[in-house]
């Protein structure tokens, strides 16, 4: 049975049941590389050089056009120009003797060193000037070196440094470089982009997932379309305006070490690597963050700025996503509706169920037609905020 025409109970059994599967059999971290063998090539290290607008150096390996130099040092290139552009690297490596060794990046914006096919610093994506490091065993022995880069705006900072037996913190001498052929290249297949329709309701969606930096969590191609397929009409009966234009596209992309679960910006949401691997099954978070790309408030209004994170989370308790997550259906101590996300949500659905009106629809559609007012709760209950919250208070138990 097809997993998007399955009956939802068992369409999400087995939705959970590949997540764990998928998430069961990540992939392992490469082994450390071998030497190479054969005669050393000339001095020097190969140079590509993109004009580019782009915000990960994972996407300089599809690009063809460029120009091509042998250069002595990894430095940034007199003649670039000062914004968009990125830097390929690639050779091999002298490494005289056997032991640890610590390479470093310090880039504006961001940088990758490998060793062989193995990434030893990832310091990736937009941000200002940030050192980051990563240690590899190493033989004696040559071998393959990649450093790519990316400015987008702004500064333009690179410098890569090492250390190992006997060598202190520094540049890496001009006379350990030797060309030879890039051997680093990047999973095309870890791209893909689906389009879902509904012609029940003349709405298309075209769904891009992006797991390059995320191979353990392949399963999200087919996951996260199957998701949205079913429950993105469920979404709009709460979300869409009349007259008022639909997300076309929306992608997903995984990367490391982002500070949250996932985050909704610009038309994409990025997903934490280390969290869905840890935790694949936490399929709400895709309808939270799909609810923000919907919403596309405009000017929202600093009392209102709870009702952002509060209808995101109301949206994943109505759809239903995820059996492990729920909101309080009463009063507890501590909680805050000015906090959004899910103490907010509770209480959304309480001031619904209590006094039998939409709230969450008006108010959504004010905040999209940029008209919010804090008095619209007076209009639909008769009560102001601060008083549907201290009678929300005394449900506590």
């Amino acid at each position: 049975m097809p997993l998007t025409h399955a009956p939802r109970s068992a369409q999400w059994f087995l939705l959970a049941t590949a997540l764990a599967l998928y998430a069961s059999a990540a992939l392992a971290q490469e082994p450390s590389p071998a030497p190479l063998t054969g005669p050393a090539g000339e001095p020097g290290l190969t140079l590509r050089y993109f004009e580019c607008d782009v915000d990960t150096v994972l996407d300089l390996d599809s690009l063809d056009d460029y120009t091509e130099t042998v250069v002595d040092a990894i430095a940034l290139p007199e003649g670039a120009r000062d914004d968009y552009f990125g830097l390929e690297f690639f050779g091999a490596i002298d490494i005289a003797e056997a032991g640890e060794y610590t390479f470093y990046t310090t880039s504006d914006d961001g940088s990758r060193l490998y060793i062989g096919k193995s990434l030893v610093v990832q310091n990736d994506y937009p941000h200002g000037a940030t050192e980051k490091s990563g240690a590899i065993a190493l033989q004696a022995g040559r071998y393959p070196l990649y450093v790519a880069y990316f400015e987008g705006v702004v500064d333009q900072v690179l410098e890569v440094a090492w250390e190992g037996p006997g060598i202190e913190k520094g540049p890496i001498p001009s006379d350990r470089f030797t060309q030879h052929e890039k051997v680093v290249s990047f999973p095309r297949d870890a791209v893909s982009t689906t389009v879902l329709e509904w012609p029940e309701l003349d709405v298309t969606l075209a769904v891009t997932v992006d797991t390059r930096d995320g191979q353990g969590l392949a399963q999200f191609h087919e996951v996260i379309p199957a998701v949205l397929q079913e429950h993105y009409p469920a979404m709009l009966d709460i979300l869409a305006v009349e007259d008022m234009p639909l997300p076309e596209a929306i992608g997903f992309v995984v990367r490391p070490e982002i500070g949250a679960p996932a985050y909704a910006s610009g038309g994409r949401i990025v997903l934490d690597e280390g969290w869905f691997t840890a935790n694949p099954d936490d399929l709400g978070c895709f309808i939270h963050e799909m609810t923000h790309i919907v919403q596309a408030y405009r000017n929202t209004p600093r009392d209102a700025g709870w009702l952002v994170e509060g209808i995101a989370d109301y949206v994943r308790h109505k759809i239903g996503a995820d059996e492990r997550w729920s909101i309080p259906t009463r009063y507890r101590d501590g909680m805050d509706y000015t906090r959004g996300y899910g103490d907010a949500a509770a209480f959304l659905i309480w001031i619904e169920d209590e006094y039998d009106v939409e709230v969450v629809p008006p108010v959504n559609e004010a905040l999209k037609r940029g008209r919010y007012r804090a008095d619209l709760f007076e209009e639909r209950t008769g009560k102001t905020i601060e008083e549907l919250w201290n009678e929300y208070q005394e449900t506590g138990e």
